[in-house]
């Protein structure tokens, strides 16, 4: 077996199917050898690459503990990630870690990220706890694979002191925050009617996206939801299995006409849109609005889960005086005690009139 030559190198075959292409040269300043990896689909791929690396006088980014955070993250994303997972859950990951690449954390070598670090990030993070937990599980991916590579030595994400969600914390948006946010959403023509719709009627983030355009009932000012998109990505029943009709408020429902896509199969898309592409739209539509609340001089919004309209069409709906069995009934809740003269909740009338009375226009 012949030795192997210098800028032979090594490959080896990462989980993802990628080819890596590793070439030792030197040593730097502190005796700490120096390591060149360069990736590719084959073997010849990662030769290539290297050999334009050293025409181009070798000012490739080498594979060393030198990466930036922010630097690291899209080689990750781009190895690990891109061919492994569904586009719409890549570009959800790329949205979420772009926060970290913008934060101060983002541009200190991987090295030099310690857990006091990463405490620091999450402690100043303005996001629901379920997107925290998303963001600890993709940083703690990615510094696993960094010490791998031995761009570090130890994922500092492991002994993060990473604070949960207080009790109490708020789980709706406030009568303030939802006015800006439908004002917002009307001129928005990417998401802005998923967001009304959402809001103006409480429903769940399954059950809109299983919502066609023929549901409607424009006449009657009131939607059908008698279908949900499961977590296996199929359409079944609602909740609690019960189909109900949500009333609409009159002027929500004339703006509702005059926007959706009557000929698309779904109201969002004519597919079956999935729960993380669903999440990654409902996110960048905050992202438009809270840059547009940055240009006006305002505050911006924290972004609450999807799930989080639902609490806020109730709490808003009872705030304004809306009996809780209405809302109950609205909401398609599975146990309800009405009471007083709220007997008979299968009366329309009686929930297009609360509606029309309380909901904001």
């Amino acid at each position: 077996m012949r030795a192997r030559k210098k800028g032979d190198g090594s490959f080896r075959k990462l989980k993802t199917g990628q080819i890596e292409l590793t070439i030792s040269d030197g040593y730097d300043i502190f005796g700490k050898r120096l390591r060149y990896r360069f990736y590719g689909s084959t073997e010849s791929e990662c030769r290539k690459k290297y050999k334009e690396f050293i025409k181009s006088g070798g000012e490739s980014k080498r594979a060393t503990d030198n990466y930036s955070l922010s630097e690291w993250i899209p080689v990750w994303l781009d190895t690990y990630k891109k061919n492994n997972i569904q586009r719409s859950t890549f570009e959800e990951y790329k949205y979420l870690l772009q926060k970290v690449s913008d934060h101060k954390i983002g541009k200190m070598s991987l090295s030099d990220i310690k857990p006091i670090h990463i405490t620091d990030f999450f402690a100043n993070l303005d996001y629901s706890q379920s997107i925290r937990k998303r963001l600890r599980f993709l940083l703690n991916a990615l510094f696993e694979d960094a010490v791998d590579n031995d761009y570090c030595t130890k994922n500092p994400v492991t002994r993060a002191q990473i604070s949960k969600k207080k009790a109490g914390q708020k789980q709706s948006y406030t009568e303030e925050d939802a006015i800006e946010i439908l004002n917002f959403a009307k001129n928005d023509d990417t998401f802005g009617l998923p967001i009304i719709i959402l809001l103006s009627t409480g429903i769940r983030s399954g059950e809109l996206r299983a919502l066609s355009p023929g549901k409607f009932d424009f006449k009657r000012s009131c939607v059908l939801i008698d279908s949900a998109v499961k977590r296996d990505g199929t359409i079944g029943p609602p909740k609690n299995g019960k189909e109900r009709i949500v009333p609409i408020n009159k002027n929500v429902m004339t703006f509702i006409e005059e926007k959706i896509n009557r000929a698309q199969k779904y109201v969002i898309a004519d597919y079956i849109v999935t729960e993380s592409s669903l999440r990654s739209r409902y996110m960048w539509f905050f992202d438009r609005l809270n840059k547009q609340l940055a240009t006006d001089g305002k505050h911006p919004i924290e972004v609450l889960p999807p799930h989080s309209t639902r609490h806020t069409y109730s709490t808003l709906m009872q705030a304004r005086g809306m009996p809780t069995a209405v809302v109950s009934k609205i909401l398609g809740h599975q146990s309800l005690e009405v009471t007083g003269g709220y007997t008979h909740m299968d009366d329309y009338k009686i929930l297009s009139e609360a509606v029309d009375k309380y909901t904001m226009a």
